[in-house]
Order: structure tokens, then sequence, then C-alpha cells
């Protein structure tokens, strides 16, 4: 007997109309497009109760005792049952709330909105789970039974199943068509699962439903029927879970029964509308009601036909007949089962779920004949005897799949990828399908639209091509046609074929693709990576330990993340390997584990405009590749705290250093950006996650790592041989030493010596900075700071010489050598190591003994430093830190200022040798005061010599002759690689023409070098000999002039003297820091 359908009636204005029975199935409650939810009294009541919830209404549900209604509000409103009194919001979303659903206790309440999340919320304290992993609006919600798992579908085209537990997807099928809307969705995609036990869970797909085993998630049946044209769109378990009903698009409903698969029942909607809703009667009396599009509602009964219905009636002799053993649970189990009363008080009785548990717990069937023969006659009693513990083994985690830098889920409009360089976006509608390819930089090249008839999925884009990958047809293996595919558009090629294809072989698939400076790469699901040039040609192939999530590019950067492994409950396991593909291939990092936050996934991956590898994870935090400190990940920014609500999230496009900002689109109440209209990009800045941010000391701390954290691709810009801006690098420096001089006068004013000290020990770099810090704690009278900082400076310069006396001696060779190829004056080359000649000026390293003697004779002495005033010890320093420059000095230059004395004031002490920084002074160097020592010995022995030997020349010489060599020995020292350099320059210009002087006299040095011992001894010697005359000559030279000054001394002191007006000079053992002291310590 076919069903009885009732007339429908209208119950809101047109628009999806959505419907719910109360518990005892007397009432049915519906709300619409109108804003109003209306409780009936049966479908034959006139006077509905009308509730209004908001100008639209989207979803209704009830059940013990209350209703919840969602609507424009973007939130769950509470209601009581019958008389609707508002108790409260539930729950609130950033987008209109699709569907929801209680739990059979009405406890707890599920829902899904278009704000691609799903919440399950506690009834009572309003406590919520939040599950994240859809990309698109949700569909459908449903609730197993016994709420371990719950059921979802969503417009990025899958169908979930997630575990309540850990909020985790354990299964996820990719069946249905996507879209970026669900006004735009052919189905609704209700999903429901089996009443009492759960079973199976039911999912409408195409033009029939499927039904899938709980735990397994295989597909068991399917149901379909030939009158289905249209798609099928709502699937409903009966109260007894032994019927299907469904309804499709065209207003088709079918009911099934699941024992036979056969179809019982088919009624078309009177008009061929669209159904929105289908609903069984929880009373059980065969009753199906549904609404439409046009907001009407209507009801079917009788669907069930009576030979399709169980007999009780036999189930109650049967029964009768085993009176003497009524309590056996296998005729009681029968009994409810045929029964269908749908009173879920006993669903422990279910057959088909006592089946489940009594195959899942009895160890084998002589269990089962012991249990009887053992006269159970309770069920559960005996399989709780029985049962034994079983090992519950931690959940899985889904493991990400693979994703594009850049680029949003695959929906009709969408971003291919969007970066610094340009844009890609691709629409795939009924209508077209095609590519849109824009560049920031309209230099770099046109706008592009192609057609995308090879159904390109993947896509980057730079300042030299276009790369796009399509996955092709995997089930196809036979057909070369349907193979995964790389497409190259080398737009900066200079010939004319501006484009190649590459087909990947039978059964890989392309699932990464990227580009860098002539070159491109993609990774297949086989793990195998492969490299191409810019032009086509095929060059490395290797692969990875693990299935890809993203890759990225930047010059010859290439970095590749993978899954190395199942990670904790929740989290990620992900490895990244980044390789240099240049000459050498260098390796920087293979396969450290890259760090995400708990519970999140890898949502960007890619490089500064600097070339650091960055990373964006779910949760909004971005990380960056600290190569100055082993290569480790930093924190440099958390995008959420830049968030108002939960649901908004910041989608990256690019990042900078220099200036420090990260660009990105804010993302009201979803993950990705709209294609229409045109996304704002936003700037964001860095933010190191330091403690006490609210302090002053916090934000100094914060300001210092930061720049230097953002400073650090210019040692990476200088490993590679790259010019830049000094001045940029040199900025960033002056900032650090900049909040290093704050915190050090914010660690003096509070107190903290040891802390200051700490500042200037382990982080001041430069001269300047330390000048400051020894004068700002001699003002604030914090002097056993300012004597430790004093010992400081000591020991930083005694390291400076020992770090320099292990360096090689050929790199300080080559400076002094090249320096010497310029000024044609001496170095440590220009002649053999041995005995000096006496008579005659020879090289430096002859004098290596009356060097040492120099350093006996001024051990005592103070040595002038650009800090502070040292009374120096003792120190066997290799005579090699002693050799002349090569530059020329006057042995009579009489000092502006003599060395301090010993007994000078406390505060003298620390300031009498601080020099007024320069300009150039931007970096410490603790070698300068060695250097100074130096130039002081250098400058005794060479007065004392030149003075001996001018003594000796004034006597056989003319004075007048010795004027003229003077200029000549002064301006003219040859050495032996002079002499061999000007004999061999003309040879070396011919040999190599494209070569510059100064790379012509480096070539010369290193030709030079490559020489015999022997044969550049000899030229030493012979420079050497050369030498000899012109040095005497410069000795007579210097004793003539050093007469003519000390003449024009006199005569300045006597004019001075005779001219009482003029003032008289004061003495040059005045020191001006001397003052500055007295001005620190307030002496009068």
């Amino acid at each position: 007997m076919p069903a009885v359908r009732t007339s429908m009636r209208f119950a809101h204005s047109e628009g999806y109309t959505d419907l719910s029975f109360d518990e005892t199935g007397c009432y049915l409650l519906t709300c619409g497009s109108d804003g109003d939810a209306r409780i009936w009294k049966g479908l034959e009541d006139d006077d509905a109760v009308s509730h209004c919830i908001g100008d639209k209404a989207y979803a209704i549900a009830c059940k013990g005792g209350r209703f919840a209604t969602a609507s424009d509000t973007m939130s769950i409103q509470l209601h009581k049952f019958p008389d609707g009194a508002p108790d409260g919001v539930l729950a609130r979303f950033t987008a209109p709330v699709t569907h929801m659903c209680f739990n059979k206790q009405g406890t707890m309440i599920l829902a899904g909105s278009s704000d691609f999340m799903i919440k399950l919320v506690v009834v009572e304290d309003r406590s919520s789970r939040v599950f994240y992993g859809h990309q698109a609006p949700i569909l459908s919600v449903a609730l197993d039974p016994l709420e371990e798992y719950i059921a979802s579908s969503s417009c990025d085209g899958t169908v979930r199943i997630w575990t309540i537990a850990d909020q985790v997807s354990e299964m996820s099928w990719n069946i249905l068509p996507k879209c970026n809307d669900i006004t735009f969705s052919k189905t609704l995609c209700r999903i429901s699962w089996k009443p009492g036990s759960g079973e199976f869970v039911a999912v409408p797909i195409e033009k029939e439903v499927r039904l899938y085993a709980r735990d397994t998630w295989e597909l068991v049946q399917t149901l379909t029927d030939d009158q289905i044209k249209e798609v099928v769109s709502i699937a409903a378990f009966s109260p007894c879970g032994n019927f299907l009903a469904a309804a499709c698009i065209d207003g088709l409903m079918l009911v099934w029964s699941i024992n036979s698969s056969k179809c019982i029942e088919r009624q078309k909607h009177e008009k061929g509308f669209t159904v929105c809703n289908l609903v069984w009667n929880p009373k059980g009396n065969n009753e199906l009601a549904y609404t439409d599009v046009q907001g009407q509602v209507g009801t079917l009964e009788d669907v069930i036909p009576n030979d399709c219905q169980p007999q009780s009636a036999a189930v109650g002799a049967a029964s009768d007949l085993f009176a003497d053993d009524d309590e056996d649970f296998m005729l009681t189990a029968a009994a409810q089962a045929a029964a269908g009363d749908g009173d879920d008080s006993n669903d422990d009785m279910d057959f088909s779920a006592q089946k489940k548990r009594l195959q899942a717990l009895l160890h084998d069937d002589d269990s089962m004949d012991t249990a009887a023969a053992d006269g159970f006659t309770n069920l559960p009693g005996a399989v709780e005897e029985l049962a034994v513990p079983a090992a519950r083994l931690p959940p899985q985690t889904a493991l990400q799949s693979a994703f594009q830098p850049g680029s949003t889920p695959e929906l009709s409009h969408r971003f291919m990828v969007w970066n610094s360089v340009g844009v890609v976006r691709a629409y795939n509608t009924e209508e077209e399908n095609s590519i849109d390819i824009e560049f920031h930089d309209t230099a770099t090249h046109h706008a592009m639209h192609i057609s995308n008839h090879l159904e390109l999925t993947l896509a980057d884009i730079s300042a030299e091509a276009v790369l796009l990958a399509g996955e092709g047809d995997s089930t196809d293996t036979e057909s070369t046609t349907a193979a995964s595919k790389l497409v190259c558009m080398h737009f900066s090629s200079w010939d004319s074929n501006k484009e190649w294809t590459v087909a990947m072989p039978t059964g890989e698939v392309i699932k990464a693709a990227c580009l860098g400076i002539g070159w491109a790469s993609v990774v297949t699901d086989h793990c195998n990576v492969r490299v191409f040039t810019i032009g086509g040609l095929q060059r490395e192939v290797f692969s990875i330990p693990g299935p890809v999530v993203s890759m990225a590019a930047h010059s010859d950067q290439l970095m590749i993340v993978y899954h190395s492994g199942a990670g904790v409950p929740g989290d990620q396991c992900l490895g990244v390997t980044l390789i240099h593909l240049n000459k050498r291939k260098t390796m920087i990092l293979d396969g450290t584990r890259l760090p995400v936050s708990p519970r999140t996934k890898l949502t960007w991956l890619g490089f500064s405009a600097e070339g650091t590898p960055m990373t964006l994870d779910s949760g909004g935090v971005v990380r960056m590749l600290n190569k100055s400190f082993s290569n480790v990940w930093c924190q440099v920014a958390n995008l959420k705290s830049h968030t108002k609500g939960k649901s908004d999230n910041y989608w990256v496009v690019g990042v900078t250093e220099n200036p420090s900002h990260i660009r990105c689109i804010l993302c009201k109440g979803k993950a990705y950006p709209a294609t229409l209209p045109q996304p704002i990009v936003t700037l964001l800045p860095f933010e190191l996650p330091l403690c006490e941010m609210s302090t002053e000391k916090g934000v100094l701390e914060e300001q210092y790592w930061k720049s230097k954290l953002l400073s650090g691709h210019f040692g990476f810009w200088k490993s590679l041989g790259l010019e830049f801006d000094e001045n940029e690098q040199l900025a960033a420096i002056n900032t650090q030493q900049e909040a290093l001089i704050k915190l050090f006068a914010l660690s003096c004013r509070a107190d903290r010596e040891f802390r200051a000290e700490e500042i200037c020990d382990s982080f001041m770099s430069t001269e300047q900075a330390m000048q400051l810090a020894i004068k700002y704690a001699s003002r604030m009278k914090h002097m056993s700071l300012a004597n430790r900082l004093n010992e400081l400076a000591r020991k930083k310069m005694e390291q400076e010489s020992e770090d320099e006396e292990e360096r090689e001696e050929p790199e300080e060779d080559f400076r002094v050598a090249l320096e010497a190829g310029h000024n044609h004056s001496s170095t440590e080359w220009s002649s053999s190591s041995g005995k000096a000649e006496p008579g005659k000026q020879t090289s430096n390293w002859g004098d290596n003994e009356d060097d040492d003697e120099n350093i006996e004779e001024d051990d005592q002495e103070t040595v002038e430093s650009p800090l502070l005033t040292v009374n120096t010890k003792k120190v066997d320093t290799p005579a090699r830190f002693l050799l002349s420059s090569g530059g020329t000095k006057n042995p009579f230059k009489i000092a502006s200022q003599p060395s301090p004395k010993k007994n000078a004031s406390k505060g003298a002490s620390v300031f009498d040798s601080i020099q007024k920084p320069t300009l150039k002074e931007s970096v410490w160097k603790g070698a300068s005061s060695l250097d100074q020592k130096r130039h002081q010995i250098r400058k005794k022995k060479n007065s004392s010599q030149t003075t001996l030997t001018a003594n000796m020349k004034r006597q056989t010489e003319n004075t007048e002759n010795s004027e003229g060599k003077q200029q000549d020995a002064v301006t003219k020292r040859i050495t032996g690689l002079s002499l061999w350099q000007q004999e061999h320059k003309e040879e070396h210009e011919a040999e190599h023409p494209e070569m510059d002087e100064a790379e012509i006299i480096k070539f010369g040095i290193q030709t030079y070098r490559k020489l015999p011992e022997n044969e550049r001894n000899e030229w030493n010697t012979r420079a050497s000999i050369s030498q000899a005359p012109d040095a005497a000559a410069a000795a007579n030279a210097e004793d003539v002039d050093k007469k003519r000054k000390r003449d024009t001394t006199n005569d300045d002191i006597a004019e001075e003297s005779a001219d009482g007006t003029q003032k008289k000079k004061k003495p040059l053992s005045t020191n001006a820091n001397t003052r500055l002291s007295n001005f620190v310590f307030k002496k009068q």
C-alpha cells in the first residue's frame, strides 16, 4: 500500500526552511527565511505559536524540553519549550550556522557554520570543543549515538569523521562537488548515523546513498534506485534503524530497507520543488515530515508497507513457547529489535549491538558454549566476567595533505599562488576553465589569460617564468594524455619558443612545484624531487624520506617540508631539507625537525625578500631560520595577537626583513581570502616572544634582539659574495648598540652593576659604546663598575692580540704586500730571513732581535689605549706583531701629548686615554691598541737607527746632496716583491688584458709567493743592495732637516718671549681628560 501524502501548507516565506520534531512526536517545529520559529501541534494546527528570532532563521533543533535556533545573528539561541522563552546564547560564530543537532540526552549540541568551524557545545556550562580542518563552509553535521565520533560534510568536497576526544579528523573522503558557498552547492549532503549502535553512517553522494562501517570506515552497502535522476541531498535513518529515507533535489523521496537494500517507497513532490529537510517522527508511526524551498511543510504517512514491518506477533509466540526460560537474552533482543519502538532506554539490548560485543569480547565459540552451560541468564554480567581488558592504542593523527604556499583550496574561484612577484587566479566553472596571471610590477611582464584545458592545479611565479602543474588522471595508467604534467612559461627567454611541457612517468603525480633563479623543481607522490633548468633540461633527481607537505625556493635555495613520522596525538611530525643548488650543492638542513605549534598544521612556507627561510602554522606563529645561531628556528611574530575574533586569520603573502614587516591579508571569520573583491594587503610588524614586554627593559631587549636577528642576512650575503650597501649593516649595528647603551644606563640606575658588566662583556662590540659605558659609570659614581670595565677592555685587547697571533701568516702577508705593491715601500718580504749586513737597510725580519730588546727596555712604560691607560706588564709578543706596516713615518716628529703619569687621580686612570670617537669608528677592534704599541716601538727603533746613521754620514757626505735624496728615500722603498713586479708587470698585462691594475697586482703577489725560496731570496738581496745608497742619503737628509727644525723652534720661543702680548703655550703634559675626570668627581 503506498504512503499517504498530506497536502502541503505554507509555513514561512520563500527560501530555505528547516524543521524538527519534539521528543514526543506531537509537535513540529519549523523556521525559515522570514526569521520566525513556529511550533505546530500537528500539521492541521491553524494557530501555530510563532517566535521572532531574527531577520533570517537557518536551523532549528529540539530536545530535552528546550529548542535551539540559529539566525543571522551568527549565534545559537536557546529557548524553553513550548513557550519559546529565551534561555541564553549557547554559542557564537563568525558566520551563519548552517546545520545543528542535539545528542540523544539533549545535553550537547553539535553545530557547523559558514566560517569552516564545527563546535560541540555542552548546554549546561556552555563549554565547547572546536574542530578545524574543513576549508569551506560546512554543509551538515551528525553526532554519533555513542558520542565517540562526529561526521561532517563541507563545500570543500570532503566528508570527514572526527574523534571527539582528540578533536582530530580520523577519516576523510573527497567525494562531493566543490563550491565557495552553501548557496551554490548542488547538495546539502545531510549525513545520518544509525540510531542506537551507530553501526553505520549514511552519506548521500551523487545518485546514491553510501553506508560506511563504524571504526573501519569501509564501504559496506550502497542504496540506489532507477528512478533517481538528480543528486541525492538528504539521508535519514528511521528510529528503529532498519529503514533509510532520502530526498533528491528534484523533489523525489525514497525509503529503503537496510536488510534487503530494496526501495520500498517512492514519493514525488507535488510541484517538483527541492526538499530542504526530511525527518522521521520519533513515535515510530511510520511518518515523515519534509519542507521545500518555497517555505512549505508536508508529511508522508504509512511510508513503510505492512509486509515490510517486523512480525511482532510471531516473536511473541516464540516467547510464549520458551516461557520456562523467558530470560533468554537472545529472545529478548529479538523481540526488542522487532518492536522497533525507538525507545532509547533499550539500546543496551539491541540485537546488533549484542552481536558486535560478543564478537569483540568472546575468545572463541567454545567460550560461548561454556557460558551457556554455566547457566548465564544475564548477558551483560556474563560479558563483563568474560571480557579481557584490551590495550588502548593512542589515536593516530591524520597526515596533513600537500599544499602550495600562497594558494587557496580548490574551489570554483581561487588563488593558485600569491607571492611578492605576482598573483595567479584559477576559474573553474561550467562556463569557463581558465587562469589569469598578473604581475605586481608591469615592467616585469604584462598580464596573461590562458585556457586551463590541462586541468592545472599548482602554480608558482617568478621574475623570469610562470610554472604550472596538474595532477592528471591517476586512475588512467595507460593513456599518456592523463599523465601528470609540468608546464613552464619562460617569458624572459630571448628566443620565440617560450613554453615547454614535461610529462611525469606513469603513475607519478606532482604534489608541489616551485621556481628558483634559472631552475624549477617539483615533488611527486613517489617522494621524488625532480629539478629542471629554466629551459627544460632535466637536472638532479633525488628522494625525500616521506610524503611532501610543501616546498619553496629563493635564488639558489630549495626548501622541502615532508612528513618524517607519526607525531604525538594532534601534532604533525614534519622534517625540513634546505639545499643550495649552486655549483657546490651545499646541504644546509638535512631532515631536521620543523617546529610547529601544538595541534596545528603548517599553512605557509617561503623565504623573506632577503632569502631567509620562514614558516607559518595555523596557530598564527611565524618562525624564521636563524643561520647565525646554529640554524635554529626562532619565533618572530604571532599573527593571532593582531586579530579581534577567534575565527579571524591572517593569510601571508610575503616577508621583508629590511624594513621589517609581514605582508598579509586579514580573513574575517575564515582561513582564506576571497578572489573578489581584490583583498587588501596589511603590514604587520615582527614581535619576538620575550618576557615582560610591558617594561622598559623588555622593550629594549626586544629592540636589540630583533635588530640582531633581522640583520643576519648580511653575513649570508657576504658568504655568497653578493654586494650590498654597508651603510645598512652599520645602521643595524648602531641600532643594536643604542639599545645596549640604554640597557646599560637602566641597569646602572637600578644598581645592577653585575648586569651592566654583562652587557658590556657579552654584547657591546663597538669602541664608542664602550667609551660611553665607562664614562656613564663614572658619572653615576659606580667606580667599582668603571674599574671592572677598565679591566674588561684590557682583556679584550689581549684576547684580540692572541686571536691575531693564531691567524695564518699568508693572510697578513697578503695585505701587507698588497699595500706595498701600491706605495713601493718595504715589507717583510723585502729580504730573506737571517742577520742583516752592517751598514745596510735590511728587512723587518732582520730586526727581530732589536725589537725584543726594545720591548724589554720599555717594560714598565705606559701605553696609550683608545679607551683607557694601562700600565702593561711584560708580554712575550711574537716578533711578527712588531713588523712595520710599510708606511713611512717621520722619526723626528715630537709627540703632541705625552703619556699620562702613573700617579694620576682615580678618575684620571679611567679617562686619561679616552679619545673622541670619529665617524669611521663603527666596530670594536681590540687590536687597535696593539697597533699603537707597535707604532711606538717602531718609532723609537727607527729614530735611534736613523740618528746613528745620519751622524756617520754627516762626516763624509755633503748635507745638500743628502737633502735631495731624502725625499726619494722616504717616498720610495724597494722590496724584492716590488722589484719582481716591476719587471714582470708588462708580461702579466699581456697575459691577462681583462684584469685591472689591482687585479694585476694581486695576481703578481700570488705568483711571487709560488716561486722557490731561493729565487725569492735572490730578489730580496737585489732589492736590499739597490736600497742601501738611498738609505744612507735619507739619513743624511734627515739630520739636516732635524737641525733646521730645532733652529725654527728656538726662534719661535724667542719671539714669544719678546712679545708679552702673546699667550703662553700650555705644557704638553696637560691632559684634557684629566679635566673631565675632575668634572665627574666635582673637584674644585
